[in-house]
């Protein structure tokens, strides 16, 4: 399978953001590549104005799901963030 049969998950306009996104996916399982459109000269204009997150084929409903589910809960969050109050203030 060629790099151009990969499927776009999803379009970032950063390249920190489509990273993150690309971290998560590889943490998941799910093999995926980061995806930069050249400009004339095969150079970016900018740094990543416009970058996109490609998973194969057989990969694109373990990616959307992973991609649909928060990587923590809201509750977990809470949870957390009661775990170890603040110090009292002397």
């Amino acid at each position: 399978m060629s790099e151009h049969d990969w499927i776009s998950v999803g379009q970032y306009t950063n390249l920190v953001d489509a990273q993150l996104v690309s971290d998560r996916l590889t943490s998941e399982g799910v093999p995926n590549r980061i995806y930069i459109p050249q400009t004339l000269g095969g150079t970016n204009v900018a740094p990543a104005l416009e970058c996109y997150v490609w998973v194969p084929p057989e990969s694109a409903e373990d990616a959307r799901r992973v991609l649909a589910t928060s990587a923590i809960s809201e509750a977990e969050l809470t949870d957390l963030a009661l775990k170890y109050p603040p110090p009292d203030d002397l």
